[in-house]
């Protein structure tokens, strides 16, 4: 009876998870799905933490290594608190910091959901609809606003008042969560089969379409790392070499002239980084300036991730997620079934394209980033445990 009951909530479990899955990538900062102040996303999270909770008593025991994941990363939230604090930065500035943040206890509930290896393919399945379906929704929408079906104007004024969407220009936009046309690209080149280049092909043009040089010079580095590094197809690494040459004479010219002026852009990232080294003193260099406190031109959160983590968290949080990163780079590493790793590596390129994009642009320390680190972590422990399994 109890093995019963146990069965049916851990099936429930998997149930809420595949659309809180897809809802993290497609649904961007999660506007789309709100009520009033509640977003789908909230009352998912919360439905999720409460649910791990609750498995986590009875079973009454966490794993090592993720027990002490949450226990660093508590006492560095709890740090940053108290600093921010003490340096009289306002209480709601504070909870606006640790907001997106508390987003990573949701690795509870991924360590329970992921039990085998279908559960792996289901999240990279997952991952793959979900960026199919976001470029798919891009592409029409670019062509209803291009033939005038869509109202520029009136489209303009309800994504300005969402909050998701920023213009380049009267057809192209970028949406918070094409991040997962980047993360999406990576599965689709890495799986086998002509139709899933196909959808690596589709995912690529949609990145471009994006005109987010991050998003297109990060995904071009990360691929060519792949072919010439990783990939043992000769072949191939001197298609993509004569190809590459071509492209980047041609291409690269007509992109720069597209994207246009960015200097406001990088002139706001530059003032940031110099608010924030003549803020630092000896002792904010190692325990930061607190949650809640920002700088002159950026009270609440930064355009760069690292940055706003140093400011905020001094050298301890920056040595928090660089162990972060470390451990999952290891997990990887340890991974010798060659099945296994070719299911790995697109979460471990996701990893590395999000680290990445967070040097210019917040992504790994919101819940949008956040989803595919934590569930690279799951990933990479459920695998080695299955490994251990069969070596034995």
């Amino acid at each position: 009876m109890i093995k019963k009951i146990n069965f049916s909530f851990l099936f429930f479990l998997k149930l809420l998870f595949i659309p809180l899955l897809y809802e993290l990538v497609i649904g961007g900062s999660g506007h789309y799905l709100e009520l009033g102040p509640v977003t789908f996303r909230m009352v998912a999270y919360l439905l999720a933490i409460f649910l791990a909770i609750i498995y986590y008593l009875n079973k009454k025991l966490i794993r090592k290594d993720i027990s002490t994941i949450l226990i660093l990363f508590s006492g560095t939230l709890f740090l940053s608190s108290i600093i921010g604090y003490i340096n009289n930065a306002p209480l709601d500035l504070i909870l606006e910091d640790l907001k997106p943040l508390v987003f990573f206890y949701i690795l509870l509930f991924f360590t329970i959901v992921v039990k085998d290896i279908q559960d792996i393919i289901k999240i990279s399945q997952i991952i793959k609809n979900g960026s199919i379906i976001l470029g798919s929704i891009y592409i029409l929408v670019i062509i209803l606003l291009f033939t005038g079906r869509i109202n520029f104007t009136t489209f303009y004024q309800q994504q300005t008042e969402i909050g998701e969407i920023m213009f380049r220009n009267e057809s192209l936009f970028f949406y918070k969560g094409f991040l997962y046309l980047c993360i999406g690209y990576f599965f689709f080149l890495l799986s086998d089969g002509r139709k899933n280049k196909f959808g690596a092909l589709f995912l690529f043009l949609c990145i471009i379409l994006t005109l987010t040089r991050g998003f297109i010079l990060f995904t071009v580095l990360i691929t060519a790392y792949y072919i010439f590094f990783i990939n043992k197809n000769v072949i191939l690494k001197w298609i993509v070499f004569i190809f590459g040459i071509i492209a980047f004479s041609i291409l690269v010219p007509i992109l720069l002239e597209t994207l246009g002026d960015k200097s406001d852009s990088d002139n706001s990232r530059y003032l940031q980084i110099n608010e924030v080294i003549a803020a630092i003193d000896p002792i904010s260099f190692i325990i930061g300036h607190g949650f809640g406190v920002g700088v002159r031109s950026r009270e609440i959160h930064m355009e760069l991730s690292f940055l706003e983590i140093f400011h905020k968290q001094g050298i301890i949080g920056l040595a928090f997620w660089s162990g972060l990163f470390f451990y999952i780079f290891l997990l990887y590493a340890k991974i010798k079934i060659k099945s296994y790793r070719k299911i790995a590596l697109p979460f471990l390129l996701g990893v590395v394209f999000i680290i990445l994009q967070s040097t210019t642009n917040p992504y790994m320390n919101n819940p949008i980033g956040l989803m595919m680190i934590l569930i690279s972590i799951v990933v990479f422990s459920k695998l080695l445990e299955l490994q251990k399994k069969i070596v034995l």
